[in-house]
């Protein structure tokens, strides 16, 4: 069997939707999430079958993503809001 992509964005979100309703803690927390989105992923054609650990590193990769960008914007933000009150100093 293939291993499974995470290819929509769906799939994160119901893994991050299982995870703040289930608020995993032990490895069997996680191994039941996997269990939960093996059934709902799968298809007639296409059995899914997830590993508890598969969605730990999903969800602490999506979690990084989401630090990062956030880091970065407000980053931006500060860099804006400092430039924007030295400049208005100087207006005439």
């Amino acid at each position: 069997m293939a291993p499974f992509r995470w290819s929509m964005s769906l799939h994160d979100i119901m893994l991050a939707k299982e995870v703040a309703a289930r608020r995993p803690n032990l490895a069997s927390d996680w191994d039941s999430i996997a269990t939960a989105l093996s059934e709902a992923f799968s298809t007639d054609e296409k059995k899914v079958d997830l590993t508890g650990r598969a969605c730990r590193e999903r969800m602490n990769r999506l979690l990084q993503k989401y630090r990062e960008d956030d880091r970065k914007s407000l980053k931006k933000w500060v860099l804006n809001k400092c430039l924007f009150t030295y400049f208005s100093a100087f207006e005439l």
